[in-house]
């Protein structure tokens, strides 16, 4: 723990990627810290269309070729789940299951994780018939009938990524109408594999042999129930932030967003969030880019002084 780092990054999606990028560029000392796959929540997204300059690209291809550039300016990367982020004197001391990292500035850059449903047996049939992940899962369910809940861009961008692998997919929302953009919305009510059911809310999963068997369904206007054969249940309800390592800091909402001004500089000023761990009303590619490349100009600034 000798080495002291111009910053360390925690995170490396789109966010934390384009931060290193800047910084290293800057001839600053960088590390990223990363405990899954380089690209974050892109890894989970089948199809990206929104993103300038890439037309429709798979979310893991863009994830790499992010990754890519890190690898050729010979940014240090390290895997490691961080667990604390405490103070050292005049510098940060970043802390995993691996190792501890001396810092002078830390960029928080961890992202959201999806939520759950709070069923009782959800936890359990991860991976047996309940997944958050329709890019890693969906060729399980080749040929089979799914069910996705959610009403939002996920739900709907991963709904129509299913129906290209999967027999038919079921859309549950308890909802009236969707949420999500006006152009996925269309796209799944003309597509004939997608069935919609409005205003449904799951109250069960139901096993048979150790695996989802049918979801029991309830209509939260009328109060009817039923129950759907299916062979996956694909969650998509949101997100909410990983934040726990900074618990010993007052620097979060109520929710456990990241507040911060408009360097992304968070109110511990050796502290910055990026992307989508820091609040704000609108989470995509583009902005958590923006956000990477502010919070790097800042400290490059900052480190000047």
């Amino acid at each position: 723990m000798d080495k002291v780092y111009d910053s360390v990054i925690i995170g490396a999606g789109p966010a934390g990627i384009t931060a290193a990028i800047y910084l290293k560029r800057a001839n600053k000392e960088v590390l990223i810290l990363e405990r899954n796959a380089p690209g974050g929540q892109m890894n989970q997204t089948g199809t990206i269309e929104n993103y300038p300059g890439v037309g429709t690209l798979d979310g893991p291809s863009l994830a790499m070729n992010m990754f890519q550039q890190i690898l050729d300016l010979k940014i240090e990367y390290k895997y490691g789940d961080v667990n604390l982020i405490s103070d050292e004197g005049e510098y940060k001391k970043v802390t995993t299951d691996k190792d501890s990292y001396l810092a002078k500035t830390v960029i928080v850059a961890t992202g959201r994780v999806p939520k759950k449903l709070g069923l009782p047996n959800e936890t359990t049939l991860s991976g047996r018939g309940v997944s958050w992940c329709a890019i890693c899962d969906a060729n399980l369910y080749k040929g089979k009938d799914v069910v996705v809940i959610g009403g939002g861009n996920s739900a709907l961008e991963e709904s129509l990524y299913l129906a290209n692998i999967v027999e038919s997919v079921t859309i549950v929302h308890r909802r009236d109408e969707f949420r999500g953009d006006a152009i996925l919305v269309d796209k799944v009510l003309k597509n004939e594999k997608i069935k919609v059911m409005y205003n449904f809310e799951a109250k069960a999963f139901n096993e048979k042999d150790g695996k989802i068997d049918t979801v029991t369904l309830e209509n939260n206007k009328t109060g009817e129930k039923i129950d759907v054969l299916t062979s996956c249940v694909f969650i998509f309800i949101g997100f909410e932030p990983s934040t726990g390592f900074l618990s010993n800091y007052s620097i979060t909402d109520e929710i456990g967003y990241v507040k911060t001004d408009e360097d992304m500089k968070s109110e511990d000023d050796k502290i910055y969030a990026i992307g989508d761990i820091r609040q704000k009303n609108f989470f995509q590619i583009a902005n958590a880019v923006g956000d990477g490349a502010v919070a790097a100009g800042a400290i490059i600034h900052a480190l000047k002084e």
